[in-house]
């Protein structure tokens, strides 16, 4: 029996619904999956990938870009910066490099931290999540004039690398000891100008930080120089960051020669740590000369080699740097004075040691300006420095 008209008229109206039905949600289902994918390319944009070999060991991708202000570039460009061509320092917690983005109008440092079982530090991780990438957020939020400023970081589940402000005149040791020594602080007055940055720098992260920053390695590498040779500070705060990622403090309790002496014996780390390694800086800045010489003879290094001299008052004079205008009558005398800070700052036992808001109050009384010649028969009357056991100086 066949069907009537109107039945044929019901059925195709069926099969049209239901291909509308099974078209819509076709359409529907492509729409959703178009909006999923943008949104996870975007994301995936927004954290970069890896474009370097030498990052794609174990698939350690996506990068996450952690940014401490507002930033013109995205992790891509730093990544694209990371590479041995662009290597400008290295060091106790990473290698750094220069990132220069001309599209961005943008120049910074990247600091990448050790990787785990890496021999240079011990190890390292990543800082996804967790207290890490608390202390290293809380890191981020200091500022202050002499301070390098942290931009944000790169992490993903193994690396963090650190952006930091870009510094063209590269640091204090190389001004004092390396390829720039004698271009740049030519005379007593810059030098003392970088001084009173340090310790103003240094004096911030132990008083006016909550909590107190200890930088745990003061030394004249992780000093850096800006435009204007000002001093800023560099790599606060990451010997502890490492602590934490290694649990040993083995490789981070300081620098060959910068060490506090009662390290050997209580392994603490503490403001009276850094402002030792501070006075190390002085010394320096004063003769010229790195932590550790040949001249000074076995097992000797800058602090007993200046009081060495000073005990047997022979040859003050000369511990300072010719450079730096230390044969001037006048700027010896200025010298001398911040020669005397270094000692205290450099005292054996820690209690002897200034803290940095009394060392900024003595620096200030050293500034560089030429004495009247009544004030100068004083200073001479006086001697700045004495082998007097009373004093107990030396």
């Amino acid at each position: 029996m066949l069907e009537s008209p109107s039945g044929f008229r019901r059925a195709h109206m069926r099969h049209v619904a239901a291909g509308l039905a099974i078209g819509l949600s076709v359409a529907l289902g492509a729409f959703l999956t178009f909006l999923l994918g943008r949104k996870l390319y975007i994301r995936w944009r927004e954290r970069g990938t890896c474009c370097d070999d030498g990052f794609e060991e174990g698939g350690e991708w996506p990068w996450r870009l952690t940014a401490f202000q507002r930033l013109t570039f995205a992790s891509v460009d730093v990544l694209a910066c990371v590479k041995e061509g662009n290597v400008i320092g290295m060091g106790g917690t990473g290698i750094v490099y220069k990132a220069e983005m001309p599209k961005h109008h943008a120049v910074v440092a990247v600091k990448k931290l050790w990787r785990a079982g890496c021999p240079e530090a011990g190890g390292a991780a990543g800082l996804e999540g967790g207290e890490l990438a608390r202390e290293v957020s809380l890191l981020g939020r200091l500022r202050h004039r002499n301070v390098v400023r942290m931009l944000g970081y790169l992490s993903n589940e193994s690396d963090t690398m650190i952006l930091y402000e870009y510094m063209p005149n590269g640091s204090l040791w190389e001004a004092l000891h390396g390829r720039m020594k004698g271009k740049l602080l030519i005379d007593w007055a810059s030098r003392y100008n970088v001084a009173v940055g340090i310790a103003a720098g240094l004096a911030y992260l132990h008083h006016d930080c909550r909590p107190p920053v200890i930088h745990r390695d003061v030394k004249s590498s992780n000093v850096l120089l800006d435009s204007n040779l000002e001093a800023r500070i560099a790599d606060f705060g990451l010997a502890r960051l490492m602590i934490h990622k290694n649990e040993t403090v083995s490789m981070v309790a300081g620098s060959y020669g910068y060490i506090a002496p009662e390290y050997g014996y209580s392994l603490k780390v503490d403001q009276k740590s850094d402002i030792y390694s501070f006075g190390v800086v002085l010394m320096e800045l004063l003769t010229g000369k790195r932590p550790i010489e040949p001249e000074f003879g076995e097992s000797q290094d800058i602090v007993g080699w200046v009081r060495e001299r000073l005990r047997s008052n022979r040859g003050v004079e000369e511990l300072l740097d010719p450079a730096a205008g230390g044969r001037c009558e006048h700027v010896k005398e200025e010298m001398l004075l911040v020669l005397r800070i270094a000692v205290l700052c450099t005292a054996k036992s820690p209690k002897d040691r200034p803290s940095m808001r009394d060392v900024i109050t003595m620096l200030a009384e050293a500034k560089p300006r030429r004495k009247s010649a009544a004030v100068a028969a004083a200073a001479k009357e006086k001697p700045v420095f004495t082998t007097s056991p009373d004093v107990g100086y030396l």
